[in-house]
C-alpha cells in the first residue's frame, strides 16, 4: 500500500466528538425533525424513569403513616395507583425508544452508506488493484454499523442515562450527599476499563480486517453461484473449505483472545461495582438507625439500589462495551471517508482524442517491475489503433492510462496538450467509453444495461438503444427476448440467461451508447469466434471512423483495420504500424500472425 497511500496522504483519526458532531450535522441536513425528536424523547426518558423514586418515597411514607394511624386509606391507594401508573407510562416509554432507535439507527446507516459509495466512487482507481487498500475498504464497510452504534449508543447515555444520574444524583446528595460520593466512586475503575477495552478492540479490529475479507472470499467460493459450477466440477467443496477454516480460525482466534481479556477486565470491574453496591446498603442501614433518614426514604433508596446498579453495569459494562468493541472499527470508516481523492484542479473541457504519452511508464501497488516503462506515443484525434502482444505485454494497462482511470508514475501524459494530473478526473472521464475484457453483465433489463453507460443521457430513446444493439449485432428479435427492451436478463431475479457471445455483444453496443470522443476494446470478444469477431471489428472501425478507438486483441487478423498497430512486449513499444509495414519488417508482430494463420488454416 506504500505507493497508493503515499498519493492518498496521511489521515488523522477521528475523534468520539468528531463522529457525534459528523452525524449530528448530516442527520440535521436530513431530517431535522426527526433529530430533534430522538433527542427529546430520549432525555423524557431518563427523567420518567427516575422520577419513579419520588413516587415510591411518596407511597412508602403514606404506608408507614397509615401504620401508624397518621394517613387514611385513601390517600395510601391513590399513592399506589400514582406508582403504578407512573410505572406503567416508563414500560410503554422504554418500547417506544426501541422503535425510534431502530429508526433513527436505520436513518444513521442509509446516510453513511451513501457517503462511503460516493468516497468509493471518487477515489483512484488505482486503489483497487492493492491488497491492502482492499483490506481498508473491507474495514470500511465493517465500520459504516460500528459509526450508527458508537454514535446512536453514546447519545443514549449522554441523554437518556446522563439525564437519570443527575436525576438521582440530585435526589441521593438531598437526602445524605455521603451516599452519592460512596455511589461515584464505585464507577471510576469502570471508566478507566472502558478506554483500556477500547484500545484493545481497536487493534483487534486492524489485525482481523486480512482474515475476515479472507474467509468472506472462500465462503464466496463455495456457495455463489459464480463459482457453483467450477468448485462442484473440479470437486473443490473440501479444498475451500480448508481455506475458509483456516483464515476463520486465525479470525475467532484474534476475537477470542480479545474478547477474553476484556471479559476478565469485566469481571473484575464488577467486583468493584459489588462493592460499592454493598457499602451504599451498609450506609442507608447506619443512616436509618442513626434516626437520619426516614422509612420512606430509606425503602423508595433501596428499592432503587437494583435499578440504579443495572442501569450503571449496562453503560459501563455493555453501552461503553460497546462503543468500545466498535469504535476502531468506526475510526476504519473515517480513515477511508478522509483519504484525499486524485488531485485535478483544472475544471476546463479537454478534446479526448489527442494524447501524448513521453517517456511513461507504470507500476502497480506492491510490484517491483514495471507493468509499463519508456512509453512513447502520439495519438491523433479520428485514429483507429490496435494493440497486439502476448499476455502480460502491457497491453490492458496502457488502454487504462489512455483512459484516464491510471495516471504514470514516470513521464507525462498529455492531453489535448495538458497535463492528465491537473485536469479534474470527472473532466478525464468525459467522453470516454470503453468495453473491458472482464465486461459486467448487469441483472437489469436489455434496455437498461444499454443504457447505464450514460445514464444521463435525456435525448435517448428506444430508436437509439436499438440502433447501437444492431450495431452491435445483438440478437434482440431471437423470440427469446419475449418482452423486447424490457427483458429482465439474469436468472438472479427471474430474468433469462444469454449465452457468453450474447453478453459481450451487449457490453459492446453499452460502450457505444456512451457519447464518446474515444472507446476502447480491451478484448471483449473472446467468447465471439474469430470470423464474427472480424466482422464485429470492421463494423466497429466504420462507426469510431471520426473518433479515436483502441482495440485490444490477441487476434491478429482483426488487427489489419487498423490505421496503426502497437506491438507490445515485456511493457515496452517493440514496433509499430500498419500491417503491411509489420508483415515487411523480421519481427513479433510477423512471426505471432504467421503462428496464427497456422491455427486458422
Amino acid at each position: 500500500m506504500d505507493k497508493t497511500m503515499d498519493k492518498q496522504g496521511t489521515v488523522k483519526q477521528k475523534s468520539l466528538l468528531g463522529m457525534i458532531r459528523h452525524v449530528m450535522i448530516l442527520e440535521w441536513k436530513k431530517n431535522p425533525v426527526m433529530l430533534v425528536f430522538a433527542i427529546v424523547f430520549a432525555a423524557v426518558m431518563g427523567v420518567v424513569t427516575a422520577a419513579n423514586v419520588f413516587f415510591k418515597q411518596s407511597f412508602f411514607d403514606s404506608v408507614g403513616s397509615l401504620a401508624e394511624g397518621n394517613a387514611t386509606l385513601s390517600r395510601t391507594l391513590m399513592c399506589g395507583v400514582g406508582m403504578a401508573m407512573f410505572l406503567v407510562l416508563t414500560l410503554l416509554l422504554q418500547g417506544a425508544s426501541q422503535l425510534i432507535y431502530n429508526n433513527f439507527n436505520m436513518l444513521i446507516m442509509g446516510h453513511m452508506g451513501t457517503l462511503l459509495n460516493e468516497k468509493a466512487a471518487r477515489i483512484d482507481p488505482i486503489v483497487y488493484e492493492d491488497n491492502r487498500c482492499l483490506d481498508q475498504i473491507n474495514k470500511a464497510y465493517v465500520g459504516m454499523e460500528a459509526v450508527g452504534t458508537v454514535v446512536f449508543t453514546t447519545l443514549s447515555i449522554v441523554l437518556s442515562n446522563m439525564a437519570y444520574f443527575v436525576f438521582m444524583g440530585c435526589y441521593f446528595f438531598s437526602i445524605k450527599p455521603m451516599l452519592l460520593l460512596v455511589f461515584a466512586l464505585s464507577f471510576l475503575p469502570s471508566i478507566v476499563g472502558s478506554f483500556i477495552r477500547r484500545n484493545m478492540f481497536a487493534k483487534m479490529e486492524h489485525l482481523s480486517a486480512p482474515h475476515r475479507r479472507k474467509y468472506e472470499y472462500f465462503e464466496k467460493c463455495l456457495c455463489s453461484r459464480e463459482y457453483a459450477k467450477e468448485t462442484r466440477l473440479w470437486r473443490g467443496e473440501s479444498y475451500f473449505k480448508r481455506l475458509y477454516g483456516k483464515s476463520l480460525d486465525k479470525y475467532t482466534d484474534l476475537q477470542w483472545k480479545t474478547t477474553k481479556r476484556s471479559e476478565l477486565i469485566m469481571i473484575a470491574l464488577r467486583f468493584m461495582l459489588l462493592s460499592g453496591y454493598v457499602g451504599t446498603i451498609i450506609m442507608l442501614f447506619y443512616y436509618l438507625f442513626q434516626g437520619e433518614i426516614g422509612v420512606g426514604a430509606f425503602a423508595a433508596v433501596f428499592s432503587s439500589l437494583d435499578q440504579m446498579f443495572d442501569t450503571m453495569d449496562g453503560v459501563f459494562n455493555y453501552q461503553i462495551g460497546a462503543i468500545t468493541r466498535n469504535f476502531g472499527a468506526a475510526q476504519n470508516y473515517y480513515t477511508f471517508l478522509n483519504l484525499r481523492e486524485r488531485e485535478g484542479t483544472d475544471p476546463g473541457a479537454v478534446e479526448r482524442g489527442n494524447i501524448e504519452l513521453n517517456g511513461v511508464s507504470f507500476t502497480y501497488p506492491n510490484s517491483s517491475k514495471p507493468a509499463l516503462e519508456d512509453i512513447n506515443l502520439t495519438v491523433r484525434k479520428g485514429e483507429t489503433i490496435a494493440i497486439v502482444g502476448v499476455n502480460g505485454s502491457g497491453k490492458s494497462t496502457l488502454t487504462r492510462l489512455l483512459s484516464g482511470l491510471y495516471l504514470p508514475d514516470k513521464g507525462r501524459m498529455l492531453v489535448d496538450g495538458r497535463d492528465a494530473s491537473e485536469i479534474a478526473p470527472s473532466r478525464l472521464y468525459r467522453g470516454v467509453s470503453a468495453v473491458f475484457q472482464r465486461y459486467q453483465s448487469y441483472k437489469m433489463s436489455v434496455d437498461e444495461n444499454v443504457r447505464i453507460s450514460e445514464t444521463g443521457k435525456t435525448a435517448a430513446n428506444e430508436a437509439v438503444v436499438r440502433d447501437v444493439l444492431e450495431k452491435a449485432d445483438f440478437p434482440l428479435d431471437n423470440g427469446k427476448l419475449t418482452e423486447g427492451l424490457n427483458t429482465m436478463l439474469g436468472k438472479d431475479f427471474g430474468g433469462i440467461d444469454l449465452s457468453g457471445g450474447q453478453w459481450q455483444r451487449l457490453a459492446i453496443a453499452r460502450g457505444l451508447y456512451r457519447d464518446h470522443e474515444l472507446i476502447i476494446l480491451d478484448e471483449p470478444t473472446a467468447a465471439i469466434d474469430p470470423l464474427e469477431e472480424a466482422d464485429i471489428y470492421r463494423k466497429f472501425a466504420e462507426i469510431s471512423r471520426d473518433k479515436t478507438a483502441f482495440i485490444v486483441t490477441h487476434r491478429l487478423g482483426s488487427a489489419q483495420i487498423a490505421d496503426r498497430i502497437i506491438v507490445m512486449d515485456s511493457g515496452r513499444i517493440e514496433d509499430m504500424g500498419t500491417h503491411d509495414e509489420l508483415m515487411q519488417r523480421e519481427g513479433k508482430y510477423r512471426e505471432m500472425y504467421h503462428a496464427q494463420a497456422k491455427w486458422y488454416a
